[in-house]
């Protein structure tokens, strides 16, 4: 398993004495959460006080967990000194392992698509980006914008069922000046071929998708992304690993997923047609989020 540990994309770490904080307080409220939840029998309008209850910052994640919005807040959260809120909006922001975690894979993900996009133009003179299960699109829009104040114009196509999803990414183009390179489709990624029709991707992009697909559907999809690109493209997706706060995630937060362990991780990208000296498995410095570069050569 290769750690990614580049200085310049200045990550986030977590102190050792936390790593044993963190689960003294966050075990107990996911076992208090749970419980209501098994005596109740219902979704809870708050799941814990101390969480959701007072920061509206934890209540807008926990309301929005597994789609594009929580991970938006995440993103851009911007700390606050002042009330006691503002205290403890910071804390849960700034200590829980899985919110820097999610922050380093935004910071991986962006270099990797920077990489990948130069090695597609030693070969192919124009870049052609197909993003599915877009979300914010928040790193590709970024990568875009960049590319073209070196004059470098990609062509992107985002894909993703949500409408808000769309409209938000649309927007975020548009604040960066690379609308006018960008086609957004409102679909599910169920029929990815007809979606995709003549663009001829030679860069896909899926981050944050797989982490909700059971091992068979994940495989099946990539067999299709494997078809569709092309020769010599290159294919970025994610990964999320098992790890102490998975409790906390689903009881505390509402946030399901499926975690994989890298060898588990391989052998979707493997049976999906990827073969295994084609495809390198990238961590961040906190081993809970991955990111695959793989190449269909």
């Amino acid at each position: 398993m290769t750690i990614d540990s580049n200085p310049s994309l200045k990550y986030e770490y977590q102190e050792k004495w936390k790593y044993f904080l963190m689960p003294i307080l966050e075990y107990p409220i996911s076992f208090w959460v749970a419980l209501k939840k098994m005596i109740t029998r219902r979704k809870l309008k708050t799941n814990c006080f101390w969480i959701d209850g007072l920061s509206p910052v934890c209540r807008q994640i926990r309301e929005n967990a597994t789609n594009w919005r929580a991970l938006d807040t995440i993103y851009n959260y911007e700390p606050k000194n002042g009330s006691f809120v503002d205290s403890l909006t910071r804390f849960w922001m700034e200590n829980v392992v899985n919110v820097k975690a999610v922050r380093n894979r935004l910071k991986l993900i962006k270099e990797k698509l920077n990489e990948a996009i130069k090695e597609i133009l030693l070969k192919d003179k124009e870049v052609r980006i197909f993003s599915i299960a877009s979300g914010s699109a928040q790193a590709l829009i970024e990568n875009i914008s960049e590319f073209k104040k070196q004059n470098v114009l990609i062509k992107a196509l985002f894909l993703d069922l949500d409408p808000t999803a769309i409209k938000h990414s649309r927007n975020l183009a548009k604040k960066f000046n690379v609308l006018d390179q960008i086609n957004f489709d409102n679909k599910s990624a169920h029929n990815i071929e007809k979606s995709v029709g003549d663009f001829n991707p030679n860069i896909i992009e899926m981050v944050g998708f797989l982490e909700y697909r059971p091992k068979e559907k994940a495989i099946k999809l990539i067999q299709k992304i494997y078809g569709i690109l092309q020769s010599g493209g290159i294919f970025l997706t994610s990964n999320l690993r098992n790890n102490s706060e998975r409790p906390f995630l689903y009881f505390a937060i509402d946030w399901w997923m499926v975690y994989r362990s890298p060898e588990e991780f391989a052998e979707v990208l493997k049976k999906g047609g990827f073969s295994s000296e084609n495809f390198e498995i990238i961590y961040e410095p906190l081993k809970i989020h991955g990111v695959a570069i793989c190449k269909k050569l």
